[in-house]
Formats: C-alpha cells, structure tokens, sequence
C-alpha cells in the first residue's frame, strides 16, 4: 500500500477513536445527574442536583410605566417540569416604584415564573415598606396587578399599631390594604402603640 492509503486509514481510525471517545465520556458523565426531590412541600418542591443548582441567581424586569422588580437567591433550580418556574432559596427582592419608594421582600424560599413575574414566597417572609413591616408565612406577589397576598400567621408592625391577622392584601400603586381573618367569628387584633411624650 501506498502512503496515501495509510494516511486516509488512519484518519478513518482517529475519527473513529475520536466519536467512540465523546459517546462513552458523554453518556458516562450524563448518569451522574442524580436529582434528590424534596418532598415536604408538593407546591414548593426544590431539585437538588449538582449539575442543576445554580447559585447567586438574579432576574430583573421593568413594567411599561417604569416600575421595576429584581430578586434574587443564593442559589436555586429550574424546575425540570415547567422551566418557566425558577425555584430559590434564600431570597431577597427589591420593587421599585415609579413614584421613588421601594418595597424589600425577604424570605427563605420562592417560586418566580420567569413568563410573567408572579413570585410564591415560601418560610418566613418579611416584607418592608417605608416604615410599615408585615411577616408571614406566605407571600404572593403579582408584579404584573401590582397586588400583594400575604396569609398564614400575619403580624403587621409599624410606628403606631401592631395587627395580627390570617390575610392582608395590598394594593402597590394606590396602597390600599385589606386585611382579613379566614373565619368570620374571629377578630383581628390591634394593638396601638402611643407614645409617652409629645405626639
């Protein structure tokens, strides 16, 4: 045989070594995604998977009259059944209103849907604005109605009252709130805060 002929064989046999290489090292490495579900939570499920955790996570989004929504968590997933929904731990977010003020929201976890901005906090949520602060348990936020859901043990705090309740709605851009209790026979309790001094 002549040299040409060795040459075209062994490149036939570089390629060759070079697809069977890419095929065992890729299928090899894809069988080490091994995804843990956390199952306390069926609405809040968190996939933690070495390959699928991402951390320092941040989205930011804008509405048409200036407003602006960023949030942000330590780290987080996609959730491997809807990728639209972004699941994160350790959350902090921050509304901007066009009018100046700002409204933080903190909590331990949230679900963003990355189509339309609406965010489920989960775990120990706090919400502050200006000098108003509000706890719960859960949070709904729909950035696009400018409309905040807070329910499941609800404690309202500010410079002159103190109210703990089972709901309170918010109204972002003309600040009306609703507050509620889930049964009708029980009371919102309201504690007033007077200072001793001059008012």
């Amino acid at each position: 045989m002549d040299r040409k002929t060795y040459l075209q064989i062994s490149i036939i046999f570089l390629i060759i070594f070079i697809m069977i290489y890419i095929y065992v090292d890729y299928f090899r490495n894809s069988n080490k995604n091994i995804v843990e579900v956390n199952e306390l939570d069926p609405k809040l499920n968190i996939v933690k998977g070495t390959e699928d955790l991402i951390t320092e996570m941040s989205y930011f989004s804008e509405d048409n009259k200036g407003n602006t929504y960023e949030i942000k968590s330590e780290y987080g997933v996609i959730n491997p059944d809807n990728s639209n929904l972004i699941l994160m731990d350790k959350v902090n977010a921050i509304i901007y209103l066009v009018d100046g003020e700002k409204i933080l929201i903190n909590s331990e976890k949230a679900q963003y849907n990355d189509n339309n901005n609406d965010t489920i906090f989960k775990g120990s949520v706090e919400m502050i604005y200006i000098d108003h602060k509000i706890n719960s348990e859960n949070m709904d936020l729909s950035f696009n109605d400018k409309t905040v859901i807070l329910y499941d043990n609800v404690r309202y705090n500010s410079s002159i009252s103190n109210i703990t309740a089972d709901r309170i709605f918010v109204d972002l851009l003309n600040k009306n709130t609703k507050i509620q209790m889930n049964d009708d026979n029980s009371n919102i309790l309201v504690r007033s805060i007077i200072n001793s001094g001059n008012n």
